[in-house]
């Protein structure tokens, strides 16, 4: 039986082709006005230097014209597709264009100062303001004939969009230009001509049927007012003209012969400028046309664009062509002021009722408006929160912003979600409960409105959570997931908290309302959330248990709040108080009153330690006497011992219940740090800590309790005072009580108590164990903790504890080894290098006479020796009878000691330069050895630095020059990429358990990785290297040819990836070129990236085989064929022709015999000619046709024929579509395979 041939993954789901078309689109367009810019202002003095460019670039349009003709007499009207006239006509283009500019502007030259014939302005600016309009007739006119050239000869996607994009360059180009005739003026001729040039490139779009150049076109006429109101030279106003260029795509998309998937895409678009244009002019910005001002604040800029939105769009949004539209105009309402607000609010609540009611408004429509009504509310209230003022003033009624904000329009746009909720329209998670969030986030309008706008946010609160956990025991089917419930819950909930405690910060002393309500809000949702609790179910794991803790500490924090001048003896009695109702809330729903899960009682005792911690800091801050603390602890410690008391046989046994116990235990010994009492805390939670670990055996608080008895004796040894209870009494034993710095910090002796305990309770529950049925749960895993606080108690009272932890570290490690405890040497390199430091701080009695670093090289030794020892089998054969488990504390044993070996080599630089690089060295080399691309491609950035340092500190040699070093990395790398080489010496190894995403079947791309990083490499190091040769210029030409190589390889190989390289690069290389060099050189560089860009832009959308949608709605979209190598355009019609055979079910070798019958039939010129059949694929079973074009065809092709391992006698290639939208080419068996 043969072996499966892998698949192979045609098109996935994202593709560089794409993004480079767009992008390159939008990056052409802009340099190429910026390359015209910079020839017109920049580069040309001379007057008469624009007659000559003019004639020049006006014979090339001329003569293109000329070479299309030619070619439709040679080849006829109907010939194919070629890049020389899509190049040419491209060219044809953007040369007359630059003409008609420069030819126009020099015409008036002549006619004004030269000859006197016409009127002109005095000073260095003498053009006259109207030669504006004239070059903008002139763009038209070459506009209109090089479209109707395109249509004459039937030119495809290249010379359209230089159509589109020429009157777009020249406009942002210009327009500073034309600003400078006018003194700075939006006059009249300059008005007209932006709207005329911005306006043809959207109408031009549309002739020339390409929906991609409407998106950027109609992209470009909303960005230009932008673009100027931004610049330096610009001013606010001009973002006028945003105004007609919303009519106008308004208008356009009223047209339902136009794509409506087209139209949408352009709505979105033209909403986005709006709303930033609104943020820019939000400063009472006048609305300007033509120079003249029609309207002022409140009813300025902001006000008429809200207006062109809602005017210009209404009509398509009736024909539900724009859902951006009513999304726009809510979100548009947000930066409206004063009276304009008001109305332009009633306004759009009108209309989000209109659209709430009709039938035939989509419900995601209704959602995203209301939620865009959110939106603006939210930001007015955030900017109207710190203003003073009045809304509204009719008579003398007057109504002030922030009143207006949070009693008026929040209650308005509440009530209508709450309504829309109500019919069904919105869910918890999208209607009123964001807006109540967000009203709960505005501390500001919170501290400045009246105390009944945090009421309403309340009261509102609770009815949806009421609402919510109504229909949540109604439901039918069932509760939802745990994560979606507590997220919605998390959503309703949290307003509650978030108003109340931001609206403490202003609770004035007499108050009595604002003091309580706190305790009011936490007691009301408690008896909401008990009246709708499902039988035995806590509130522990749900967020309405964290908002009732938290509003319990607002009321106390506000309680005892300074203001209010209450005694250190009122705020303890209140914290103790305050304790004692969280205490009891907790042990309620902890377990105390019905049985509860592990998972609920780890989130209880995590909430038991916040509420320790916070109540100990204000004891101490108040200076509370040894009763407070006293009772404090006792309050603290009564929950875990009560639900320990009920807790007497465990129900759930399971791996995942014994994993919560463990941190159940582990928060616990957490809270012991909180004791304030000097052990009344302390000690039992330590006590309960070793009990229930020595019963039940966890091996994790087992391994812990050594760990937590030093932190607990030296803490307490550290912090306590002279009225503590016991830690006095402890620091006061003969020999205990003194202190010894074996751990680099001070620890009593009497730890050795805390430490005895362990294996004191071990031994204690030990017998019990032996005589369970299933045998003793206890083995050398379990034990370790044990033994290693037996041998840190004892380490603690030897004399001079620097000699214990080699010891220690020796018998720990060795036993480990024979006892199979594995988990010990993922620590054992750390330990290594703690011993060994303080043997040799021992050795050297502070003389210094051996290098303290050599500790890091001990450590690094001992985790490269574990490497091997763990690759030969003999670090884990004592493990489990030498069967490794497949857990990946046992799987990745090997790569974590393999890292912390190399970690510490490069750590000690301070020996020699030549260990850190020697180290990262051998991580390449063994990375290269076992198959690890993230550890060679780190240990080339490691060894650039390593040698940097090394270099810079040993030799004296400038450390710039080892930047040679990743220089030639990278290239090795591009070279292995180009050759296909495979470096590797064994398989791959894939990340799967660190990237789920990532599967093992897929391959790994060894030549996209090199050839990504070693570009990467080069560039990066290349940048710096070429400033310290002082040769700028290199790194330019680097990218270039790196970006070359890329292209022709991508070219080649069918790899978006290196086109998408030289898509940036290629330009980015060019201009860096230009820069540093100047003058004529960077003239050139700009319109050759000008031009590259935008002939990439279509010739990677056809050689990815992209298609290019039509701006006619129902229309086929267009795939170019330039750029496509001969070989794969010439089989187009064979490609066609072999359709049918990935349906046959005949064998490759039937095909065979076929084809060389083929080849022998003599050729019969009188054949009849059959048309080649469709590509287009029909089944019964589905209700639509697929068809597959001649590019992708021929791809697959390519790839069966070149897949020469598989045996096709056997293997059949289907073609398949994945869910994800992935084309596969699948290996099927063909049903002959031999037994």
């Amino acid at each position: 039986m043969s072996q499966s041939p892998e698949n192979t993954i045609l098109r996935s789901d994202y593709d560089a082709s794409i993004v480079g078309l767009y992008a390159s689109l939008v990056a052409g367009g802009l340099m190429l006005a910026y390359a015209i810019y910079y020839v017109t202002v920049v580069n040309v003095s001379d007057d008469y230097s624009f007659l000559t460019l003019g004639i020049i670039t006006g014979v090339t349009a001329v003569s293109v014209i000329g070479m299309h003709e030619w070619f439709r007499y040679q080849h006829g009207a109907e010939r194919v597709e070629n890049p020389i006239e899509e190049y040419g006509g491209a060219i044809a283009v953007l040369m007359g264009a630059l003409s008609a500019v420069w030819l126009s502007r020099f015409a008036v030259f002549y006619a004004g100062p030269e000859m006197g014939w016409i009127e002109f302005q005095e000073g260095d600016v003498w053009m006259p303001v109207w030669l504006a309009a004239l070059q903008t007739a002139a763009i038209l006119l070459v506009m209109e004939v090089s479209t109707r050239s395109i249509r004459r000869h039937s030119l495809g996607t290249l010379p359209r969009t230089v159509v589109v994009l020429a009157p777009l360059a020249v406009v942002f180009s210009g327009v500073k230009i034309w600003l400078e005739y006018s003194r700075g003026e939006l006059e009249g001729f300059i008005t007209l001509s932006v709207v005329l040039l911005t306006g043809s490139a959207v109408l031009y779009s549309l002739r020339l049927d390409r929906a991609v150049l409407y998106l950027l076109s109609s992209g470009a006429a909303v960005g230009l007012p932008i673009f100027m109101s931004l610049s330096s030279w610009g001013e606010t106003e001009h973002a006028s003209l945003l105004v007609p260029a919303v009519v106008l795509v308004g208008i356009t998309a009223t047209d339902r012969s136009l794509s409506k998937r087209m139209i949408e895409n352009g709505s979105g678009a033209v909403v986005a400028a709006i709303l930033f244009c609104q943020i820019i002019a939000s400063d009472e910005t006048q609305f300007i046309i033509a120079g003249q001002t029609v309207s002022q604040h409140p009813f300025g800029l902001t006000f008429w664009l809200w207006v062109a939105l809602l005017v210009g769009w209404f009509a398509p949004t009736t024909m539900q062509r724009t859902p951006a539209m009513p999304v726009g105009l809510a979100l548009a309402l947000a930066l409206l002021s004063d009276e304009a607000a008001m109305v332009a609010w009633f306004v759009g609540i009108s209309a989000f009722v209109y659209l709430e009611t009709r039938p035939q408004a989509r419900d995601w429509v209704v959602r995203a408006t209301y939620i865009a009504m959110v939106v603006s509310w939210a930001v007015s209230s955030f900017i109207g929160a710190s203003r003073e003022g009045n809304i509204l003033e009719i008579g003398g009624f007057s109504l002030g912003i922030v009143d207006g904000l949070s009693l008026v329009l929040f209650p308005a746009v509440l009530a209508l979600g709450i309504w829309a909720q109500f019919r069904g329209r919105l869910r918890f998670y999208e209607g009123p409960s964001i807006l109540l969030l967000l009203a709960a986030f505005n501390a500001e309008l919170i501290e400045e409105a009246h105390l009944l706008f945090v009421i309403i946010i309340s009261v509102a609160t609770l009815y949806q959570m009421n609402s919510f956990l109504s229909l949540r025991t109604e439901r039918e089917d069932g509760l939802l997931d745990w994560g979606t419930e507590v997220a919605f819950l998390s959503l309703i909930v949290a307003p509650l908290a978030l108003s109340i405690f931001f609206s403490s910060f202003e609770t004035m002393g007499g108050d009595i309302i604002a003091r309580t309500l706190p305790l009011i809000a936490a007691v009301s949702l408690f008896a909401i959330c008990h009246r709708w609790r499902i039988a035995n179910e806590s509130l522990s794991l749900r967020p309405e248990m964290a908002a009732m803790l938290f509003l319990v500490l607002v009321f106390l924090m506000v309680n005892i709040d300074s203001q209010f001048q209450v005694t250190p003896t009122e705020s303890v009695r209140l914290t103790l108080a305050c304790s004692a109702l969280s205490v009891a809330l907790l042990a309620f729903e902890g377990g105390a009153a019905f049985r509860t899960t592990p998972l609920e009682r780890l989130v209880g005792i995590s909430y038991l330690s916040i509420v320790s911690l916070i109540s100990a800091m204000i004891l101490s801050e108040e200076g509370a006497d040894i009763w407070a603390r006293s009772i404090r602890d006792l309050v603290i410690i009564s929950a875990p011992v009560l639900v320990n008391f009920r807790l007497k046989t465990l129900v759930d046994i399971s791996q995942e219940a014994r994993n919560f116990g463990t941190l159940t235990l582990m928060a616990l010994l957490i809270i012991g740090l909180t004791d304030s009492s000097g052990g009344l805390l302390a000690i039992p939670v330590f006590a309960i800590a070793v009990q229930r670990a020595a019963k039940h055996v966890s091996t994790p608080v087992l391994a812990s309790l050594p760990v937590f008895a030093i932190i607990y004796a030296s803490f307490f040894e550290w912090s306590y005072d002279g009225s503590d209870i016991l830690w006095p009494l402890m620091s006061e034993l003969y020999y205990l009580g003194d202190t010894t710095d074996m751990l680099s910090f001070h620890t009593p002796r009497w730890a050795s108590i805390f430490l005895f305990s362990v294996p004191a309770a071990v031994a204690f529950y030990l017998p019990s164990e032996r005589t369970r049925e299933d045998g003793s749960r206890y083995g050398p895993e379990q034990l370790f903790g044990p033994a290693l606080a037996f041998l840190m108690a004892v380490a603690f009272l030897l004399p001079d504890t620097r000699l214990a932890p080699i010891m220690i570290v020796t018998v720990l490690s060795l036993g480990a080894w024979k006892k199979g405890v594995v988990y010990w040497f993922w620590v054992s390199p750390f330990a290594w290098f703690w011993a060994s430091s303080q043997l040799i701080d021992y050795i050297n009695g502070g003389s210094g006479a051996i290098d303290p670093d050599y500790a890091w090289v001990i450590g690094g030794l001992a985790g490269l020796t574990q490497y091997v020892l763990y690759e030969k089998g003999v670090l884990l054969q004592n493990a489990d009878g030498g069967e490794v488990p497949d857990s990946l504390a046992y799987v990745y044993l090997g790569s974590a000691s393999r890292g912390y070996g190399y970690a510490f080599f490069l750590l000690s630089g301070g020996i020699s330069g030549a260990l850190p690089f020697a180290a990262a060295l051998i991580a390449g080399w063994d990375g290269l050895r076992n198959g690890i691309p993230m550890m060679l491609h780190g240990s080339v950035f490691v060894q650039a630095v390593t040698l940097w340092l090394w270099v810079d500190d040993d030799f004296g040699i400038h450390p710039d020059n080892a930047l040679l070093w990743p220089i030639i990395a990278g290239l090795a790398m591009v070279y292995v990429s180009w050759s296909r080489k495979d470096p590797y010496g064994s398989d791959i190894e894939i990340m799967t358990p660190f990237f789920p995403q990532q599967s093992e079947a897929d391959p790994f791309d060894m030549e996209k990785d090199f050839g990504l990083f070693g570009s990467a490499f080069f560039l990066v190091a290349m940048l710096p290297y070429s400033e310290h040769i002082e040769l700028d210029f290199v790194f330019g030409l680097s990218i270039v040819g790196l970006s070359f190589h890329h292209v022709v390889v991508g070219f080649s190989r069918d790899h978006g990836w290196r086109r998408m390289i030289s898509l940036v690069g290629m330009p980015s290389g060019l201009i860096y070129t230009g820069v540093e060099q100047g003058e004529l050189i960077l003239i050139v560089m700009l319109f050759l990236a000008a031009l590259t860009l935008i002939g990439q832009a279509v010739l990677y959308a056809s050689r990815g085989g992209l298609e290019i949608g039509s701006t006619i709605e129902g229309a086929t979209p267009f795939v170019s064929e330039v750029g496509v190598p001969d070989s794969e355009a010439g089989e187009q019609s064979s490609d066609e022709r072999d359709l049918p055979e990935l349906e046959s079910s005949e064998s490759p070798d039937d095909h065979d015999d076929a084809r060389q019958e083929e080849a022998e039939t003599p050729f019969n010129q009188k054949t009849v000619e059959t048309p080649p059949p469709s590509p287009l694929f029909a089944s019964d079973e589905a209700p639509f046709d697929i068809r597959l074009d001649p590019p992708l065809v021929s791809n697959l092709r390519a790839m069966i024929v070149a897949n020469n391992s598989v045996d096709f006698s056997k293997w059949s290639p289907v073609l398949g579509i994945s869910a994800n939208g992935a084309i596969v080419l699948n290996w099927e068996k063909t049903g002959i395979e031999e037994e």
